[in-house]
């Protein structure tokens, strides 16, 4: 893990102190009613995402204040258990990468990097590595409340979900 972090400060660009920080709103779902399906782009406020989850259960939920162009976000969760004498775990860890694509007043942004999803014990040795792409996703200010799915496993049945919006 370390030498992810390590290897994106290098490439990201250099962060300027210039930009408007925004809140940076990150979350993992996964599937609990089998006939549920997610969708790429859920409209409206956090109250009415978390609504149109019904048939999903959330794993975790980074809310990150005053996000400035080339920040790395993580969330991590993890839930150990002992399984007949062997360590059990189930969780997701994420690295981010935020990035201004500002232009003008279009406040628009990139946010990609990789998840790990880890689901070992109760019969199960599943490690997974979701690499995901630089997604776009316009700034709440624009006009549109709206949570952007970023990618899905759809082995593990988990989900991640963004939305930027201005400092309030």
């Amino acid at each position: 893990m370390l030498k992810i972090v390590l290897m994106m400060l290098m490439i990201m660009p250099s962060v300027s102190l210039a930009d408007e920080s925004r809140s940076v709103n990150f979350a993992a779902f996964q599937i609990a009613d089998e006939n549920f399906e997610f969708e790429a782009i859920v409209e409206g406020k956090f109250s009415d995402f978390i609504a149109e989850m019904k048939g999903s259960q959330i794993l975790a939920l980074v809310h990150s204040a005053g996000a400035v162009d080339g920040d790395i976000i993580t969330m991590q969760t993890s839930v150990l258990r002992d399984n007949d004498g062997a360590l059990g775990d189930f969780g997701v860890d994420c690295q981010l990468n935020f990035k201004s694509e500002k232009e003008g007043e279009d406040t628009s942004y990139l946010l990609g990097g990789v998840c790990r999803i880890i689901q070992v014990g109760g019969g199960k040795d599943l490690r997974t590595v979701l690499i995901i792409p630089h997604t776009y996703i316009p700034d709440t200010a624009q006009g549109f409340e709206g949570w952007f799915m970023l990618d899905e496993d759809e082995a593990t049945g988990i989900a991640f979900y963004a939305n930027v919006s201005l400092e309030h």
